[in-house]
């Protein structure tokens, strides 16, 4: 076959077009530090990026839940804390006064602090965080106790995912903790039993109390502990998927930049490709013009 100047010159064209492109895609990796830009650089790395990608952006997620829920439970910790303080002030004054050597007035004086005591562990149990009820279960845009001390929240025990496929609780139940639903004691109800026995100076009422306020500071103590095993749980979560991603981002690294020294030998190599390509080209050409001189 007659090779013609038009298909010397076309070759040189794709040649030189490839020898440039080889260049350009090595300065774009010395420069940028990315070795897979598009999928086609590397169609297998590019499918494991796409995956670890998904795994990171997962992992991310479920880092800023667990994040979430863990100030929101750090809050209930330390209102429990509260209302723990709190009980055991009425357990004092409930053994203290239940004593007949203490008068009516002093007694009534102890009921005002009864009811004191009942309006401030309503107040920590209505906390928030970030304008969200944390004792209300699900119903989280309204106060969970009302004035009279009634509960108006639901009885969801809020989930979250710690890990892949792995839920924990995050929230406690503020109607078995404060109102013993399942086999407790009413806290508040408690407390008003023994401010009206204070207040009506009956002994014998108030001395039947001590039980059930005891109760209620067992119940407060179990809840304390509900909450510092979620918060162990969270915090080795975060520890755990902390550690995930940071693998991830290592096999992503690993995919996608590259060795600035191995880049470095590939840019020298390439335009030394390119140069070369270039001087045969243009002798070619030279020796082509020849015949015609």
């Amino acid at each position: 076959m007659r090779v013609t100047n038009y298909m010397l010159f076309d070759n040189a064209q794709i040649q030189t077009a490839a020898a440039r492109d080889r260049n350009f895609a090595a300065q774009q990796a010395v420069t940028t530090g990315v070795r897979v830009v598009h999928p086609g650089d590397d169609p297998a790395a590019a499918g494991i990026m796409v995956s670890y990608k998904m795994s990171l952006d997962r992992l991310t997620t479920i880092d800023k839940a667990v994040s979430r829920a863990d100030d929101e439970l750090q809050v209930a910790d330390s209102s429990l804390q509260s209302v723990s303080t709190l009980l055991a002030r009425a357990r004092e004054l409930t053994v203290q006064l239940g004593s007949d050597t203490y008068s009516a007035s002093e007694r009534a004086n102890g009921a005002q602090e009864i009811r004191s005591i009942s309006d401030q562990i309503k107040q920590v149990m209505n906390s928030q965080v970030a304008g969200r009820y944390i004792f209300g279960g699900n119903v989280d845009r309204t106060p969970p106790f009302d004035a009279a001390g009634n509960y108006l929240g639901d009885t969801t025990t809020r989930q979250i995912e710690v890990s892949p496929g792995l839920v924990e609780n995050s929230s406690i139940r503020a109607d078995q903790v404060i109102k013993g639903v399942g086999g407790g004691v009413d806290v508040l109800g408690t407390l008003a039993s023994i401010a009206n026995a204070l207040a009506s100076n009956d002994g014998p009422t108030l001395r039947g109390s001590i039980t059930n306020i005891q109760t209620a500071g067992d119940q407060v103590a179990a809840a304390l502990t509900q909450t510092g095993s979620m918060l162990d749980a969270f915090r080795s979560a975060q520890t755990v998927g902390q550690a995930a991603k940071d693998s991830a981002q290592k096999v992503l690294a690993s995919e996608t930049e590259v060795d600035i020294f191995d880049a470095a030998s590939t840019l020298a190599a390439a335009q030394q490709g390119l140069e070369a390509t270039l001087n045969v080209v243009a002798k070619s050409f030279q020796l082509n013009l020849l015949k015609y001189l």
